[in-house]
């Protein structure tokens, strides 16, 4: 379903993806787990198109979209839903508004189909009823839960997740991993999972990539990363200070193996 090869990607004459390479299988969970700035929310956003990438392929569905006309990339951006770390409600929108933003912008559907599709896609993630709420009243869990409505009301074959158990308490994470993966197995998408949290990631992959350095050093079963023996994944899944993670200022990109 999406193929990434050569991706580079950079800001200020930084680079932060360098050569990366990835692939995701139809109806496959991608947990995509590494260190804050080492590309993961840059990926993403390279996928959707939000970002475009210095240079490389990346091909969804078949389709190379590095270079794709805008119009042309409009067309296959309906078929993606981005779920952001923070929700990114508008917060002067009722939840039903926000839950239907985007058939509001991209899609020439009636009165009735919106509101069919705001009332389902609220019913999936367990807030039926809401839609008259504002996003005041609403908990860190439950914006996060009506930003994952706003995805499904665009009813996509990928939902890429950027962090999204952070900033919840362990039962509202709990709570969103089970929904995370009954979106898997009822609608059979496929989806991308950015994450700190490896205890959620364990739970959600079909299979994990560890990045490093603008690259992918990792990329196997869940199992086997929490088995591993590579020393910057066994740092980093152990969450210790020491080791080559905090120790490799000297190194260069492409000298891991």
């Amino acid at each position: 379903m999406i193929e990434i090869q050569n991706l580079f990607k950079t800001f200020d004459s930084v680079p932060v993806l360098n050569g990366l390479c990835l692939s995701v299988r139809e109806g496959e969970t991608k947990v995509v787990i590494g260190r804050s700035g080492v590309g993961k929310s840059v990926l993403l956003k390279s996928i959707v198109g939000i970002l475009r990438p210095d240079s490389g392929s990346i091909r969804i569905a078949g389709q190379e979209v590095v270079g794709m006309p805008e119009r042309q990339y409009d067309t296959l951006r309906k078929q993606i839903g981005l779920v952001f770390q923070n929700g990114a409600l508008f917060d002067s929108m009722s939840v039903g508004d926000n839950v239907a933003f985007v058939t509001d912008e991209f899609m020439n559907i009636s009165r009735q189909e919106r509101g069919g599709r705001v009332a389902r896609a609220l019913s999936l993630v367990g807030l039926e009823g809401v839609e008259d709420m504002m996003p005041s009243q609403l908990s860190g869990g439950m914006r996060k839960r009506v930003s994952l409505a706003r995805v499904l009301c665009m009813e996509p074959r990928i939902i890429l997740y950027d962090e999204p158990t952070s900033e919840v308490d362990p039962v509202t994470a709990d709570a969103l991993i089970r929904l995370i993966n009954g979106m898997r197995d009822r609608l059979g998408v496929t989806s991308i999972v950015v994450t700190h949290d490896m205890s959620a990631a364990y739970r959600l992959a079909d299979s994990i990539a560890m990045f490093y350095h603008g690259q992918v050093i990792a990329d196997a079963a869940p199992e086997e990363i929490r088995n591993s023996h590579h020393p910057v994944v066994r740092q980093f899944i152990e969450g210790n200070s020491s080791g080559p993670i905090t120790d490799d200022e000297s190194l260069k990109f492409g000298h891991l193996k």
